[in-house]
């Protein structure tokens, strides 16, 4: 669901490497504090993050929650929507927030505009002000841990988008006084700053958001996406470049929260306009109908080609705890925070126990 730019381009050319599952496990810990070093021996505990979406029923995030708590060490739920005026749209679940209370799970609600179209608090004063204040109430009126910002405006083609670009930084800027202020966390989620996702605008100064916040969630996903051609959403190279790409802008490791999906898109082959699937619908189609899950080696992720009942080809590319395991790994290479999983009820059935408890067994998936 979901989730800056420099005025140069970044260019790396990445190696893909094979990398060791993580075997540090995803026990429920508090943020570290780890230096930039590789020789590093300490125990590296990423912090476990993720979003949630409200509903109920088969693939809602409540159910996945309510299981998997244990393993989770903070929860971002969208619960807010930024309107042009800067007053916020609530949508809090309560009896979610209630059960992460009882469970010691940091809530860091998602801020987010609606549609994905909103940017008049990034570039008019009055609108912006009153949006800063809006969520400073939120926060501190339900006792949460921090925020989490996730703006993302849908592209228009041909449309300079410097002055929400610095905008966002200002904007951050204000937040960044008001949750210090009252010793909350601020969070903003950013997009991949080599080749971002080309429906979306490229507005986050990375370098600059970094000194302002505790937190920047890299949104590691939809490298093809609904409008593309027919690909991997997150192919471990482009994942692995864009975390130096971070690093080499000085954003601090122990700042950067990887974003993980647990989705993917169905295209028509050769085609690209895409639906998008879950994990856990595509795995539990597994070995139905001739339903079978093949491995892209060089992008290290999951796909499915079949036909029909129309008789048309058409093909999945996604995500799943076989792929974000690869992706945890870097999180330990880097000695990241942690990461955040888009969004909790989308995974497969093996992703905490393959992917947040140590096995490394791969193979058993295909």
């Amino acid at each position: 669901m979901s989730r800056f730019k420099e005025n140069h381009k970044i260019y790396l050319l990445v190696l893909l490497i094979m990398i060791p599952v993580l075997t540090a496990g995803c026990m429920r810990g508090h943020d570290s504090s780890p230096g930039s070093a590789p020789e590093q021996t300490a125990p590296h505990r990423p912090v476990v993050g993720a979003f949630y979406v409200n509903g109920r029923g088969a693939g809602a995030s409540y159910g996945s929650f309510y299981h998997n708590r244990d393993l989770i060490s903070e929860v971002s739920p969208l619960w807010y929507y930024v309107r042009e005026d800067g007053s916020l749209q609530e949508e809090i679940d309560h009896e979610a927030l209630e059960l992460a209370r009882d469970s010691g799970v940091n809530v860091i609600p998602l801020v987010a505009f609606p549609s994905n179209r909103s940017s008049a608090v990034l570039t008019e004063a009055a609108p912006g002000e009153a949006a800063i204040t809006s969520i400073a109430r939120a926060v501190e009126e339900n006792s949460y841990g921090g925020i989490n910002i996730d703006f993302e405006l849908v592209k228009t083609p041909g449309r300079d988008y410097q002055a929400e670009r610095e905008g966002l930084t200002r904007f951050a800027e204000g937040l960044s006084e008001k949750m210090a202020a009252s010793g909350k966390r601020l969070d903003i989620c950013v997009l991949p700053p080599v080749q971002s996702p080309v429906n979306l605008a490229e507005i986050y100064d990375l370098a600059a958001l970094s000194r302002l916040a505790d937190r920047l969630v890299l949104m590691a996903y939809d490298y093809s996406h609904d409008g593309t051609k027919a690909g991997p959403v997150a192919p471990l190279p482009w994942v692995e470049a864009n975390i130096k790409a971070a690093l080499l802008l000085g954003v601090p490791t122990e700042k950067i929260s990887l974003g993980i999906a647990s989705y993917g898109y169905d295209w028509l082959s050769g085609g690209t306009r895409a639906n998008v699937v879950t994990a856990r619908d595509v795995m539990q189609k597994t070995g139905q109908d001739g339903f079978t899950v093949g491995w892209d080696e060089p992008s290290q992720t999951p796909f499915v080609k079949y036909r029909n009942s129309q008789g048309g080809d058409r093909e999945i590319w996604f995500e799943n705890s076989a792929s974000a395991a690869h992706k945890i790994a870097l999180i330990n290479r880097y000695r990241l925070a942690g990461f955040y999983l888009w969004r909790l009820g989308y995974e497969d059935t093996q992703f905490w126990q393959k992917t947040c408890q140590g096995d490394g067994s791969l193979d058993t998936l295909f």
